[in-house]
């Protein structure tokens, strides 16, 4: 059985260009997790290395009920890793394909459980950078995660690793700020948080 750490791997959730996701096993607390870890053929890319642990350091750094938790970070041969919360429950992008729509009061109220999420965040210096329907799952009782800070940016960090014109974030949702290259903070995501809100209403972008 292959393991990440004191994880065990039970299913492969998905695959992309940085990693994979695995649904894993805690035994010790008899839990569900998510497990993601860099791509091999990507472990000699500091730069990369650097953007992947951030993500987990970045998410780690939030306790609020509305973003992913962060469980452990660590490396399994070489190979970063970190295990989070396994989410029982499906995407707001799962929720809106086909141009499907919400009623107002649900759209509120995931709107502002976003609101608390994203407000932890920027409490902390933290830009998310890529808020879109795919990064925000919600639960089977109705709680929304914020997930994936993969090109979070941070007090700390910058735009050290997005300073040299690679493009960030999803056409559609991103702020005037982000298209033309500026430098973005808390606005960014409010920006495309609206354009989330619209779409919920009315099942486009």
């Amino acid at each position: 059985m292959k393991k990440f750490g004191h994880y065990e791997v039970t299913a492969e959730l998905g695959r992309g260009g940085m990693g994979v996701v695995y649904k894993g096993f805690e035994p010790s607390l008899n839990r569900k997790v998510a497990i993601k870890c860099l791509a091999k053929h990507l472990l000699d890319d500091k730069d990369l290395v650097e953007r992947f642990t951030r993500e987990a350091k970045a998410t780690a750094a939030l306790n609020d009920p509305n973003v992913i938790q962060i469980y452990y970070i660590g490396e399994e041969e070489g190979q970063p890793f970190f295990a989070m919360e396994y989410i029982e429950g499906r995407s707001l992008d799962d929720l809106l394909k086909g141009g499907n729509t919400l009623s107002v009061s649900h759209a509120k109220n995931i709107l502002k459980q976003a609101c608390s999420g994203l407000e932890a965040a920027h409490k902390i210096g933290l830009v998310h950078r890529d808020i879109k329907p795919a990064n925000m799952m919600i639960t089977n009782d109705g709680t929304l995660k914020i997930v994936d800070f993969g090109i979070a940016r941070t007090r700390e960090y910058g735009d050290k690793l997005t300073n040299t014109g690679e493009f960030v974030g999803t056409p559609g949702y991103l702020s005037p700020e982000v298209c033309i290259g500026k430098e973005v903070d808390a606005r960014s995501d409010i920006f495309s948080l609206g354009i989330v809100f619209y779409e919920m209403l009315a099942g486009k972008v």
